[in-house]
């Protein structure tokens, strides 16, 4: 059967510090804190900021960063002035985007998070900040320190990631989509990152390796230097809620949004911990340094809430490429999942909120929705129907039968 697809309109970038983005419902700005921290006094400015300057919409995006809202175009160019001087932001618009790291949220908190993992981290983002030429690295292209432990290896998504080996307090591997490396020590993983990061600038054709997974291997090759091709097994996102280790408590975010209410109270709280939110790419906050699980109303804390397994776009609201109330329609249909599926619904073929695959996904657009299994939004579809009610029927029959 053959469907009509509207293309979307691919900007090829996202919005960063330096970089707001008009949506809409205004600009976007976005933060991205130094290994996905905020200070409760940090987080008290960013509420203040959505407030006063925005429409009052956080969301915590798929990597880790947060973005605002509704800004007129000239509260988006003074933003990136008053996160400096916050701490949330580097001055020079190169270095800001050349730190795209992510680490795992638990480094320093688990046990079984390799114990190396903050050094290392710290190593590379200084390394990438004096790597000027790195700035010619595409805005999507990003790195992670991957400890391992409650955050199982993999779990966190970049173009050139550093691992833990399994069971080793030093080694360390560079993963480049399939390609891995020989076991380092950890100076020399992060050489070998920005060696294949140098390659991958000087080879301009290349597609970056977490979109075509067999640029690792050319990286690898024209570095000179060994490596293993590995399958990539299909991994869902980890569900860091509730009680994770002692006196650190993960709460979840529905379709990731925000508001100035929930961010006080988590600084309320953060405040009476070690004074950190940890921010996940997967729809959670973590606080440290907390004698019980923090009661934050807005905040989940069940490990498996149905809602943490919903992805959704900003709808009409945010996006003129979508003609639906996304986010409102998501957690209608949240009520049809069972333990462990995952659904995601999108206003456009591009995906935006997840760019993985879902047990289900459904893509609404101005005079259908497109509807699917175990697939990307960018997927073709296996039917297409007309109205939200159907859709509710061939979610719960979905599921039903298993099909997540």
């Amino acid at each position: 059967m053959t469907f009509s697809v509207v293309q979307p309109v691919v900007k090829g970038w996202c919005p960063g510090l330096h970089m707001p983005m008009q949506a809409a419902d205004g600009w976007l700005v976005r933060v991205r804190p130094l290994f996905g921290r905020v200070s409760a006094q940090q987080a008290l400015l960013l509420a203040d900021e959505a407030e006063r300057h925005g429409n009052g919409v956080i969301t915590l995006t798929n990597r880790g960063s947060l973005q605002l809202r509704g800004f007129t175009y000239e509260q988006a160019l003074l933003f990136p002035r008053r996160m400096v001087e916050a701490g949330l932001g580097l001055p020079d618009p190169g270095a800001e985007k050349r730190r795209a790291l992510q680490v795992s949220p638990l480094a320093g908190l688990d046990k079984d998070c390799a114990v190396q993992t903050l050094s290392v981290a710290y190593n590379l983002s200084e390394q990438l900040m004096s790597s000027e030429n790195l700035s010619a690295l595409p805005d999507k292209f990003g790195f992670v320190v991957d400890g391992g432990g409650l955050c199982p290896a993999g779990a966190l998504k970049g173009d050139i990631s550093l691992q833990a080996v399994a069971g080793s307090d030093t080694l360390w591997q560079v993963a480049c989509g399939v390609a891995r490396s020989e076991a380092l020590d950890a100076s020399g993983v992060v050489s070998l990152a920005l060696d294949l990061a140098r390659r991958f600038v000087e080879q301009a054709d290349k597609t970056r390796p977490l979109r075509q997974p067999e640029t690792g291997c050319l990286l690898f090759e024209a570095c000179n230097q060994p490596y293993e091709r590995v399958i990539i097994p299909p991994q869902k996102n980890p569900l860091l809620t509730g009680s994770l280790v002692p006196g650190v408590y993960g709460l979840g975010v529905a379709l990731g949004s925000l508001t100035p209410e929930i961010l006080r109270d988590c600084a309320a709280v953060a405040s009476q911990g070690d004074g950190y939110i940890r921010l996940t790419p997967w729809h959670s906050l973590i606080l440290a340094g907390q004698n019980a699980m923090p009661q934050i109303t807005g905040l989940l804390t069940e490990h498996d809430e149905a809602r943490l397994r919903v992805y959704a776009c900003s709808g009409a609201k945010g996006c003129a490429q979508a003609a639906h109330d996304i986010p409102a329609q998501a957690l209608a249909l949240s009520a049809f999942l069972p333990s462990g599926a995952s659904l995601h619904v999108s206003g456009c073929r591009k995906g935006c909120a997840h760019p993985a695959p879902a047990d289900v996904t459904v893509v609404a657009t101005a005079g259908e929705y497109h509807l699917a299994r175990n697939s990307r939004a960018g997927d073709a579809p296996v039917c297409r129907v007309t109205d939200f009610e159907a859709v509710c029927a061939f979610v719960r029959s979905d599921m039903g039968e298993g099909g997540g």
